[in-house]
């Protein structure tokens, strides 16, 4: 029996297409639902009685589904969209407060750093100016040392197949970009050691007593762009020791982050067919912006919403590349 016979049964039998649209419903319309099989018994721990029994067996296709989850809408649009939903949701109470946050958490320090990584080589981009579209990069400069054009005139569109890929495969450092991506979580972790320490500093308190005036709270998304490196998202806000709005004043939270980023290097080990070693830095371009997070402000839900629609957007971090070439 081919599939498409199996279709027409399940829609020929009311009661079983009814069935079936319940189950894909209570998935939310997802593309991969896991199929359960089984068996399950609900049992009496006294008297050992089986209350309840339920089996897969008498479903559509003999299975039970239950939506995949995953976060990639490369893989899975409807289940990608509920992650997301649930992201911003998370984030957004981080900064407003509410669902069990204070809600003078709106009035806390609070930055939206993007950490992205330097440049291994030009690369063909998507650019805009007042919403319309730009050419990718117009200046008309000098080939490169291949012989290749180093400009390109062209108005890039969101899936055009170009974007990310190199204007000279010779010039762009492969290798570096890959151990970018390898070290990424490490660069990320000595960030997270270097911004205490730089705001101790700045209370005038030892690193290992900072805990005892103040903590970092922060959320992080890591994105791949187009040309294929990873880069992070993060919000990220400065509490009391308990949680609450720090008490101490004139400390501010922006010039420590970007010492506490700027400050670390990470030594890259040699590479066989390149005869030198080096180092690569969190980031070049380093871009914080202040959440006026406070309730004075005049608008202060557009404030919370547009720093936790970023984040949230990135949570589907792979876009093209989230299935294998």
């Amino acid at each position: 029996m081919t599939d498409l016979d199996l279709l027409l049964n399940r829609a020929s039998d009311p009661t079983e297409f009814e069935r079936w649209l319940d189950l894909a419903r209570s998935t939310g319309w997802c593309e991969r639902p896991v199929r359960l099989a089984g068996t399950t018994h609900q049992i009496d721990p006294g008297t050992g009685e089986i209350l309840y029994s339920y089996t897969t067996a008498a479903e559509p296709d003999g299975h039970l589904l239950k939506a995949c989850g995953t976060r990639r809408a490369t893989v899975c649009e409807p289940c990608s969209a509920t992650y997301r939903a649930d992201a911003w949701h998370l984030i957004a109470a981080g900064l407003r407060g509410g669902k069990g946050v204070p809600e003078d958490t709106a009035t806390h320090p609070t930055l939206f750093v993007t950490l992205t990584a330097p440049s291994f080589g030009p690369v063909h981009s998507q650019r805009e100016e007042s919403g319309s579209g730009q050419m990718c990069r117009p200046r008309r400069t000098p080939p490169c040392w291949h012989g290749r054009p180093a400009h390109c005139r062209q108005t890039h569109q969101p899936d055009d197949a170009l974007l990310g890929e190199p204007l000279c495969h010779d010039c762009f450092d492969y290798t570096r970009a890959v151990l970018w991506n390898a070290h990424a979580t490490e660069l990320w972790r000595r960030t997270t050691i270097g911004i205490p320490r730089e705001l101790a500093k700045a209370m005038g308190v030892g690193s290992s007593r900072f805990e005892d005036h103040a903590r970092v709270s922060y959320a992080k998304v890591v994105e791949y762009q187009d040309r294929g490196l990873v880069h992070l998202h993060v919000v990220i806000r400065l509490d009391g020791p308990s949680g609450h709005r720090l008490q101490q004043t004139g400390v501010g939270l922006h010039p420590q982050v970007l010492a506490g980023a700027r400050r670390h290097r990470r030594e890259l080990p040699s590479v066989q067919s390149h005869a030198q070693q080096g180092s690569t830095q969190s980031t070049r371009e380093l871009q914080p912006q202040p959440v006026r997070a406070t309730r004075r402000h005049p608008h202060p839900q557009r404030a919370f919403a547009a720093a936790a629609d970023r984040p949230a957007d990135a949570v589907d971090g792979f876009k093209r590349l989230g299935r294998k070439a």
